[in-house]
């Protein structure tokens, strides 16, 4: 195309459909999106496209772009280069021609404004067939246009060399080679975009000056379409964007097992009596069974392909550095409990663990347990999960934690009966969970008679990344969310502020948050309030351990390491709460004036009082009315000025029990203002010891050392043993605790120790001598080593490792010392 130079060109538009015409105020989904339209919209008027200036967050978020036409600019001339025989001719004549995009604050792209003519030719449409790029991508859009199979369902994936393996397996079921293609990357090297092609697509490029072969390789590929194209989503994984499924040549036969994927199974389709090699590559049943099936290897939640969804691999050495420091926590605390799971093959999958001091805070603070899960969804390299609570200072407390390399419903169900275990069969009353089915149907088949609710901070992270668009878009838009999030607990409220939300911010189609919303009684706070929730909200604003552990689960640190960070975290935490307690009891503060804020000052917690001032402070604003009466039962009418909607109060004269229907005291457990409005109108001062909850008090982790746990001895009686092992290394640990927080009582305890070892001793010498062996071999048991029990032979998945982890799930696996002892050398550390 030669150079036509021209002032001001508009560019023909009559072959243009009306929707391809760029108008300011369109949207677009992505920046790629609006890049696609420019494009296509460019070849119709007859230029090319190229992508110029861009703006960017911190974050990598593209908030305005600029495409211009690749005539636009002109040649840099550089600084010292010689001039050349035979320049290349000019192509940039310094073109005005372009399309601006800026982000809005729904997440989408608006045309902010577009420049349509040109100072140069356009090509016609007899000329601009002949341009080499337009050639080139003319060919593989024609041909891949119409070919593109939306009804595959296909994963996700964690990385690019995942999906190259999974499209791999899938050409070996159907009987082809794979290549990787092009590729996209951004300025952070990361892949983008890539498409894995047939081995035959395209063709073979002929060498210009080649000398003619006598005997030429026969020619292989045959510009075959068959493809699949991946690109980086919003949440960091890859998500397939194309799949074409058509090949224009004869397919091969079914590659051999052990050459697609070690031990993955070929039977099915032999069972079948299919011929693949015979399939037409457009037969619908072998679209179903390879495509919607292989993608899974016969459906996606089957064995074969079990790891693209739920399993992952260990790093080299986590599993012999994970096993030496669990022995090493047994050792110095025979009351640490853990466990450990395997998979089928004898390969240890998932690790659970939890200290003394941990099982003893469950005691006194598991009501709310917040299963975290989201350290691996997060890509923070260990697959970390976390079981944490809130103390009566308002402090994260942890009570477990695990690895977990199998993410699959089975495997979260051994999970939470291992923890219902380690807690000596005690449930929390209410649990927290990210949105996870898997977790949904384990918690209701393991503890159905726990409350399960979304946890509203990880939904907030969650949104970080589904919404990170819209949030650079808008400066406020973040804050109306966590204002819905966070703030709204009346239902009117709530719904209004979500409405406002989408309307404000034009997110009326955001099919993510009409999903969250669609489920809004599983997480709103306004609903399902008659669950305990502790203010977990709260909490979980100001402190998250994400911080704190993120950066060491990573796989360039040793797994060692982040144990010993793990720990480090545990103790500056009691550290922190032995402190707070210190305070507490310390407090110098002017009681306050009125009574009942005195005595709620005396018994609660400083982090629990300020709860209730909140409260009292409020019931100054409410009016109550009397709104019926029957026997004892007093009915009240609440209403405060700026709020249209009232609440009622059922008060019982004859015990002074009462109940709201705010629901307050029993979703957090401090009394509502609005029965402190009815106990200030009958002139009760105090407040009742009903709504003083223990969890809250200064002295909420007083009381029996057993925590009130009980078990049943009958049955096995090595069981009963382990168990009656156990909870008495517990309750002497919380014993030596208390007694180490000064010298009178450690000498006290030390002494009080002699009497009653001499005492125990005479009870062993009236018991049988057969339960005088179980018992000396039953605690030999529960303190052996790793070394001692892999020795044994591993015939479980748990019971081998804790004494209290006896037979939760059995199977037939056995895993002898020499596989694990040439893999995994004790004594060692684990690199």
């Amino acid at each position: 195309m030669g150079d036509v130079a021209a002032a001001d060109v508009n560019p023909a538009i009559d072959s243009c459909d009306e929707n391809m015409l760029p108008k300011v105020n369109m949207l677009f989904d992505g920046e790629s999106d609006a890049y696609e339209f420019y494009n296509a919209y460019a070849e119709k008027v007859g230029f090319f496209v190229r992508r110029s200036t861009l703006w960017t967050t911190s974050k990598n978020i593209i908030t305005r772009r600029t495409f211009v036409c690749s005539r636009e600019g002109f040649r840099e001339k550089k600084k010292g280069a010689k001039e050349a025989k035979c320049p290349r001719p000019e192509t940039r004549i310094g073109c005005p021609a372009s399309l601006t995009i800026r982000l809005t604050a729904n997440g989408k792209y608006r045309l902010t404004e577009f420049v349509p003519n040109h100072n140069h030719q356009l090509a016609t449409a007899s000329t601009i067939h002949m341009l080499k790029a337009k050639k080139i991508r003319r060919k593989a859009r024609a041909v891949r246009e119409n070919l593109v199979d939306d009804t595959v369902n296909t994963p996700e994936f964690e990385n690019e060399d995942e999906a190259y393996e999974f499209y791999s397996m899938y050409a070996g079921k159907i009987g082809f080679n794979v290549r990787r293609a092009s590729m996209t990357v951004n300025t952070e090297n990361v892949i983008t975009r890539r498409m894995f092609v047939c081995s035959k697509e395209g063709f073979r490029e002929k060498k210009r000056g080649a000398k003619r072969v006598k005997k030429p390789r026969p020619e292989t590929r045959t510009g075959c379409p068959a493809c699949m194209v991946i690109r980086l989503g919003t949440n960091g994984r890859y998500q397939v964007t194309e799949f074409v499924t058509f090949h224009n040549h004869q397919l091969g036969a079914e590659a051999a097992s052990d050459l697609v994927m070690a031990s993955q199974s070929t039977e099915n389709d032999q069972e079948d009596g299919v011929d693949l090699a015979d399939r037409s590559p457009d037969d619908s049943v072998h679209k179903q069974n390879l495509i919607n099936g292989v993608a899974t290897l016969n459906s996606l939640e089957g064995r074969s392909c079990k790891r693209y969804k739920c399993t992952k691999t260990p790093h080299y050495g986590d599993v012999g550095a994970t096993l030496e420091y669990l022995q090493k926590m047994q050792h110095d605390n025979p009351s640490f409990f853990y466990a450990i799971k395997s998979d089928e093959n004898g390969n240890f999958t998932n690790f659970f663990w939890a200290d003394s001091k941990s099982i003893v805070d469950f005691v006194h603070f598991g009501d709310v347990v917040c299963f975290d899960s989201g350290y691996a969804l997060q890509g923070y390299g260990r697959p970390l999960a976390l079981f944490t609570g809130l103390n009566h200072h308002k402090q994260t407390v942890i009570f477990g934690a695990a690895l977990l390399y199998d993410e699959s419903n089975e495997a979260f169900r051994w999970l939470l009966d291992t923890f219902k275990m380690a807690m000596n069969g005690t449930h929390p009353k209410t649990l927290l969970t990210d949105r996870s089915a898997a977790i949904s149907e384990a918690i209701a088949a393991t503890l159905p008679a726990t409350a399960h609710r979304y946890c509203v901070w990880q939904i907030y992270q969650n949104a970080l990344q589904q919404l990170s668009q819209a949030f650079h878009g808008s400066k406020t838009l973040e804050c109306n969310f966590k204002r819905c999030l966070f703030d709204c607990e009346d239902e009117d409220e709530f719904l209004t502020a979500w409405k406002e939300m989408l309307e404000k911010y034009d997110l009326e189609d955001n099919q993510w948050l009409a999903d969250l919303f669609s489920i809004k009684e599983k997480w709103a706070l306004p609903y399902g309030r008659d669950a305990f929730y502790a203010d977990m909200k709260s909490a979980q604003q100001k402190e998250s351990l994400t911080s704190e552990l993120k950066k060491h689960l990573c796989l360039e640190h040793d797994l060692l390491n982040f144990f010993e960070q793990f720990e480090r975290l545990l103790s500056d935490r009691r550290s922190a709460e032995l402190e707070a307690d210190v305070n507490a009891s310390q407090n110098t503060k002017k009681p306050p004036s009125m009574r009942m804020l005195r005595q709620a000052a005396n018994v609660y917690t400083p982090a629990a009082f300020k709860m209730f001032e909140r409260e009292f402070e409020l019931y100054m604003d409410c009016m109550l009315y009397s709104f019926g009466e029957m026997g004892t039962i007093f009915e009240y009418r609440i209403s405060v000025e700026d709020n249209s909607k009232d609440h009622f109060v059922k008060f019982n004269s004859h015990n002074s029990m009462m109940n709201c229907t705010c629901k307050t005291f029993e979703f957090i457990g401090i009394p509502c203002r609005h029965m402190l409005k009815v106990l200030d109108t009958r002139n009760i001062k105090d407040l009742p010891a009903q709504y003083i909850i223990k969890r809250w008090r200064k002295d909420a982790k007083s009381g029996s050392s057993n925590g009130g746990c009980a078990f049943s001895f009958d049955g096995d009686p090595g069981s009963s043993q382990t168990k009656r092992y156990n909870l008495l290394c517990r309750i002497f640990s919380i014993a030596a605790a208390r007694a180490a927080t000064s010298a009178e009582s450690f000498t006290y305890m030390e002494n009080q120790s002699n009497i009653l070892m001499d005492q125990v001793d005479q009870v062993i010498q009236t018991s049988p001598p057969d339960i005088v062996d179980l018992i000396g071999a039953n605690c030999d048991r529960t303190q052996s080593s790793v070394d001692n029990i892999v020795t044994e032979g591993i015939h479980s998945h748990t019971n081998f490792l804790n004494g209290s982890a006896d037979g939760l799930i059995v199977s037939a696996v056995t895993l002898h010392l020499k596989k694990v002892k040439d893999f995994f050398p004790l004594g060692q550390h684990y690199l």
